[in-house]
């Protein structure tokens, strides 16, 4: 029997969002999947992408630290999955970007209650907002090209 749930929420027409959890009947933890193509904005042969995606990644660790609800959710006891190749990175195609968000619950709501949809939208709100949208290298796209 399957006990996972995964539904997408629409937030931002540039990245596709699903929510969901592995068993909804007793939801331990949520997760939130981003993914888009991430267009480079002007290339620079000496830039170490390879730096520039990690400090993307803490810097999304570091707004989710901040923002995240302390009656919902454990403080410190997340994990943020950032996954972009920067071997591939060139000025003619969209690189794909994929950063997966596990939170782990104190009240174990089921996922498709309005309350973890409402907190995960916000939650999401705040890592495209002030994390993926302002730094300098990439813009983001929901479609390859």
């Amino acid at each position: 029997m399957k006990r996972g749930k995964e539904f997408t929420i629409n937030v931002s027409p540039n990245y596709k969002i699903k929510l969901g959890t592995v068993d909804n009947k007793n939801p331990k933890s949520i997760y939130i999947n981003l993914s888009a193509w991430g267009e480079l904005i002007k290339e620079e042969e000496e830039l170490n992408y390879d730096s520039i995606i990690n400090k993307l990644r803490n810097k999304i660790k570091h707004n989710i630290n901040t923002h995240i609800d302390k009656e919902d959710f454990h403080l410190g006891k997340y994990i943020v999955d950032l996954d972009m190749r920067s071997s591939g990175i060139n000025k003619t195609k969209r690189s794909f970007m994929s950063c997966e968000i596990t939170l782990f619950q104190k009240n174990s709501l089921p996922v498709n209650k309005p309350y973890i949809i409402d907190v995960a939208k916000g939650i999401v709100n705040n890592v495209i907002n002030e994390c993926l949208d302002k730094q300098p290298h990439f813009n983001f796209y929901k479609t390859k090209n």
